[in-house]
């Protein structure tokens, strides 16, 4: 999954710990290293190695692994300040030190994934339970409208999102119901697709009829995945539900205020 603007500042303190954090551990094990076996001094490392897999992920665990056996061959083994190992035991704790850390720095960083689906996962269920509350309030429906274009905007992270109540001439790709998007152009990463700058249908449904579209002006640098787009759809559908319970006075109203903001725009 690529990195995301709220994953980048951790994978580079992760990356950080990576590099420096076996180092500091094997200088500090120094003092004692006659004393102590040089199995223990290889868990300690295999410590760091666990740090920086959960705050860095897959990439900054295996860079651990290999600095914190390079850092205990050459800290803490005989010759001391060299590469070389004196010992079949020394090389035997060497290799499964290495083979050890891979091995946790991969599952520190799967669950660490692990846990980002769980948060994303219970951030998408409030913003769809918070729309459900206005709904079952009675709010008014500018203020449904409003609080479904601010929730998908802030999901799919895009530029602009707007309500049009009729649907425009202008066309569009379409936000299909399963996620998917039926466009020849796509800027794919590994968390997801980039939506087009130039706009992206998502439609409102109205007891199984279309009656509007979401418009989502999406930001090129930010990746959404399959299922914040499948959120996406249930909250337009949440607003076409508003929008069959609500009275012909409000829906009036509505177009009266789409007509205002298409006259500003």
């Amino acid at each position: 999954m690529a990195a995301t603007e709220t994953d980048q500042p951790s994978a580079a303190v992760g990356l950080a710990i990576a590099a420096l954090g076996p180092i500091a551990v094997a200088l500090a094990l120094v003092p004692v290293r006659s004393e102590l076996h040089n199995a223990n001094l290889a868990l300690m490392l295999v410590l760091v190695v666990v740090l920086a897999g959960i705050v860095g992920g897959r990439r900054a665990g295996a860079l651990a692994a290999i600095v914190a056996t390079l850092a205990f061959d050459f800290f803490l083994t005989r010759p001391y300040l060299s590469l070389k190992i004196e010992t079949s035991a020394d090389l035997e704790t060497a290799i499964i030190l290495l083979g050890v850390g891979l091995l946790v720095g991969a599952v520190s960083s799967r669950g660490r994934r692990s846990e980002r689906a769980r948060e994303r996962a219970s951030t998408a269920i409030a913003r769809i339970h918070r729309v459900a509350e206005l709904i079952a309030r009675g709010t008014p429906l500018p203020e449904v409208v409003a609080a479904v274009t601010r929730e998908v905007r802030e999901l799919l992270r895009l530029h602009d999102c707007w309500l049009e109540i009729p649907r425009q001439a202008y066309a569009m790709p379409v936000l299909e119901r399963g996620g998917t998007i039926a466009t020849p152009e796509r800027h794919w990463f590994s968390g997801g697709i980039a939506l087009s700058e130039d706009g992206v249908e998502l439609p409102v449904l109205e007891r199984g009829e279309p009656v509007g579209r979401l418009v989502l002006v999406g930001d090129p640098e930010h990746p959404v995945s399959i299922e914040a787009r499948v959120v996406a759809v249930a909250l337009a559908d949440q607003l076409g539900a508003a929008l069959a319970l609500a009275s012909p006075d409000e829906r009036a109203d509505l177009l009266s205020e789409e007509r205002h903001r298409e006259q500003g725009a």
